[in-house]
């Protein structure tokens, strides 16, 4: 069987990682909070500019009903004296308002030239922005008399919270968030790892031997599938099972008969009771005992032997005719020996295919070992050899009683055929068929079982061609 060292590698890297993983719950909990941190602060890094703007306009609208209250206020107090002035400043700056008059062609304030205050002699106002040294100001203008006007002026750091108290409250939502998918994290891998432990318990209980575990599937639609999975798996392992033990109580059976016969002959032997005009006929029998003994340990070794790269096959071009008729001389006697009738059908012309003519021969007496089994005596054992193009293929029919349709699909399953005919009929050992199944696959061909014109089974060894 192959070899067992990369499961080894596996299994210590699957050994030394556990030390070092985390568990899916908290890799559950780490991702949604780090999307969700993520997602506040992009948010707020979005929602940035538009706060800036909206509040630059409350802030143009507030300074602009100031300076419209301001214009108001010395309309309805007369000429604007030292005192109103002074009021006026007072008040304003509460609000860090700065508060400026200008005449035609007068002096303006630092920053503001003329040209952006002319409109106000001729609009009666005028809003505007300008910037001084790195800072922004916003210009409110109302015209206050023919030859005097109020500026009021503010800069735009004023404005709202500013970014120190929007920043603030950035990370504030981005703490609440975070507190919010960590434990929205929490529950969903709760509901996540929940059924998963379960299929782990379950897979724990199928490994110490647990074949009647029944899961409900439950969770995500992939961790009930697995739950699924491993019901069938569960079930598949029931079945292998039973069919090993089946195996084994057939194969026991084997080796006990001729076992049996072997010791009998020898206790009576070293016992003195065989008389010696039977010496002869009990040393034969314990050697054909023997033989069939050996033959059936052969078998074993090699089915077990089949999956490993040391088991010997030499592929090279062969005649299958020529392996038939190997078989036709050895098999022939035999037969007639049970009263079976036996043919070997070959065409006049090669049967030219790739394989190893040592195997294929061991395919043929393992098939006709079994057709012989269960062939009643007058009814036919058929061997062929001939093309199916593109390939070749040895074929062995009987007259036998034959298979199910639903015999067909498992006749080469180790003690299949066995488990369900003992008692009802001749059987082997479970082994032959099995056996030939694995060799044609070793050998590249195809094994199939089918019904047999002559009314019992037929079994088909298909080989690959040769090139060209």
């Amino acid at each position: 069987m192959p070899s067992d060292a990369p499961n080894e590698i596996l299994t210590e890297s699957a050994s030394s990682d556990n030390h070092s993983r985390s568990s899916l719950g908290l890799r559950t909990v780490l991702v949604t909070t780090l999307v969700a941190l993520l997602a506040v602060l992009m948010t707020g890094l979005a929602a940035l500019p538009l706060l800036r703007d909206a509040e630059l306009r409350d802030q143009r609208r507030q300074l602009s009903q100031l300076a419209d209250a301001a214009a108001a206020s010395t309309q309805t107090s007369g000429p604007l004296t030292d005192e109103i002035q002074e009021r006026l400043i007072n008040t304003l700056r509460q609000e860090q308002v700065s508060l400026a008059l200008i005449s035609p062609g007068g002096t303006t304030p630092d920053g503001v030239s003329a040209l952006s205050v002319a409109p106000i002699w001729t609009t009666g106002k005028v809003s505007s922005t300008y910037s001084v040294d790195g800072q922004s100001y916003m210009l409110e203008g109302r015209l206050i008399a023919a030859d005097t006007a109020l500026l009021l002026i503010q800069p735009t750091s004023v404005s709202g919270f500013g970014l120190r108290e929007l920043w603030g409250r950035i990370g504030m939502a981005i703490v609440i968030g975070g507190v919010l998918a960590a434990i929205a994290g929490a529950l969903l891998a709760r509901r996540v790892t929940r059924p998963l432990r379960t299929l782990v318990n379950a897979a724990r209980r199928l490994q110490a031997g647990d074949r009647n575990l029944r899961l409900e599937p439950e969770g995500p639609v992939e961790v009930a599938e697995l739950a699924v999975a491993l019901n069938q798996l569960g079930d598949s392992l029931a079945t292998s099972e039973a069919r090993q033990r089946d195996f084994l109580l057939s194969v026991s059976h084997e080796l006990r008969t001729p076992m049996t016969a072997i010791g009998g002959y020898a206790e009576a032997l070293a016992d003195g009771v065989v008389p010696s005009g039977d010496v002869e006929r009990v040393a034969e029998t314990m050697l054909s005992e023997t033989h069939r003994l050996d033959a059936l340990i052969a078998d074993l070794l090699d089915l077990a032997r089949l999956g490993a790269v040391e088991f010997p096959v030499d592929i090279v071009e062969v005649d299958l005719r020529d392996v038939a008729l190997s078989a036709d001389e050895v098999w022939a006697d035999r037969c007639a020996a049970e009263g079976v009738d036996w043919y070997c059908h070959v065409p006049d012309r090669p049967v030219l295919v790739r394989c190893d003519p040592r195997r294929a021969r061991q395919i043929i007496d393992n098939l006709v070992a079994n057709a012989l089994r269960v062939t009643p005596a007058g009814h036919p054992i058929i061997l062929q050899a001939a093309m199916d193009p593109p390939v070749g293929y040895l074929e062995v029919r009987d007259g036998g009683p034959g298979l199910s349709d639903s015999d067909l699909e498992v006749a080469f399953e180790p003690a299949e055929l066995y488990s369900r005919y003992r008692g009802l009929r001749q059987v082997g050992t479970g082994v032959g068929l099995a056996l030939v199944g694995r060799l044609a696959d070793r050998l590249g061909g195809q094994a199939s079982a089918g019904h047999a014109p002559e009314g019992g089974a037929c079994f088909r060894v298909s080989f690959p061609p040769v090139a060209g």
